[in-house]
C-alpha cells in the first residue's frame, strides 16, 4: 500500500551561514519559518556518541562558540552549498559531501568516506559535528551508518539510539531504503557481527520491525531537511514484505 503524504519542516534561524548569502540550502532555512511551532529546534548541537560526535545544523556549523565549548575540531557538512566557515583559520578539518535533500541523491556512496573521517577524529581524540540545514535528515543518515558499521547496531537499533538523544530526527525515505540496503551488506561480511546464521529459505532476519517499521510506514511527503517534495512510495520500492 501507498504511503500518505505527511509535511514536514524544521526552522532555522534567517541569520544561519548569513557569510554565504548565495547559498541555496541557506535561503531555504527562510522558506519555513511559519512551520517554527512543529518543531522543538535545538539551540545547542547534540552528543549522540560522548566525547566523539555531535548531530547538528547550519546554525551550528557557523557557531564558533559551540564549536570551541565542545572541542570540535571536525566538522563533516552534509550539504552540497553550506560554507565551512572556519576552514582558512586551520583549526578546524572539514569533509564536505554535496548532496540535497531530495530523492535522486546516492548518499550512500559517501558512506565510506564519511566513516572513514570520523574514525579519524576518534583516533586524534578530537569531536566531529555531523550538519547539514537542519540536522534531521541527511546528517543523521550519515550518522546511522555510522553506528551500523561501527558498532555493529541494526538499522532498527540505531534509529532508536539516535531518536533517543534527539527525537526530531527524520531522514527521509529514500535515504531509509539506502540505510536498509546498507545493513544487508553489512550482514553479508564476513565475520560481520549482524551475519544471520538462520539457512531457512523463508529467513526474515532481515526483516524490519519496531521504529523502523513504524517510520517507514509513515514517511513523508516532504523533506524535513529541506521541504522537497517527494513522489509516492510503496513497500515494494524497498523490498519490504
Amino acid at each position: 500500500m501507498g504511503l500518505r503524504s505527511l509535511r514536514i519542516s524544521t526552522t532555522l534561524s534567517d541569520s544561519a551561514c548569513s557569510s554565504s548569502a548565495e547559498s541555496s540550502d541557506c535561503e531555504s532555512s527562510s522558506h519555513h519559518h511559519h512551520h517554527q511551532s512543529h518543531h522543538n529546534y535545538n539551540e545547542a548541537p547534540v552528543e549522540i556518541i560522548p566525547g566523539l560526535l555531535f548531530l547538528g545544523n547550519a546554525t551550528h556549523s557557523c557557531d564558533s562558540e559551540a564549536l570551541k565549548k565542545y572541542n570540535i575540531k571536525y566538522v563533516l557538512n552534509v550539504t552540497p552549498d553550506l560554507p565551512n566557515k572556519f576552514k582558512e583559520s586551520g583549526d578546524i578539518k572539514y569533509l564536505q559531501i554535496p548532496i540535497t535533500d531530495h530523492y535522486s541523491q546516492d548518499l550512500a556512496i559517501h558512506f565510506p568516506d564519511a566513516i572513514q573521517f570520523i574514525e579519524e577524529a576518534r583516533s586524534a581524540s578530537s569531536v566531529v559535528l555531523v550538519h547539514c540545514l537542519a540536522g534531521v535528515s541527511r546528517s543523521v543518515t550519515v550518522t546511522l551508518a555510522y553506528l551500523m558499521h561501527t558498532r555493529g547496531l541494526s538499522l532498527n537499533d540505531a534509529f532508536a539510539m539516535v531518536r533517543d538523544r534527539k527525537p526530531d530526527v527524520s531522514p527521509n525515505f529514500h535515504f531509509m531504503q539506502q540505510l536498509l540496503s546498507f545493513e544487508g551488506q553489512l550482514r553479508l561480511r564476513p565475520g560481520s557481527r549482524f551475519s544471520c546464521s538462520c539457512i531457512a529459505p523463508d529467513c526474515n532476519c532481515m526483516q524490519t520491525t519496531g521504529f523502523m517499521a513504524a517510520h517507514l510506514a509513515n514517511a513523508t511527503g516532504v523533506s524535513p531537511d529541506s521541504g522537497i517534495e517527494f513522489d509516492r512510495w510503496t513497500p515494494s520500492d524497498t523490498g519490504l514484505k
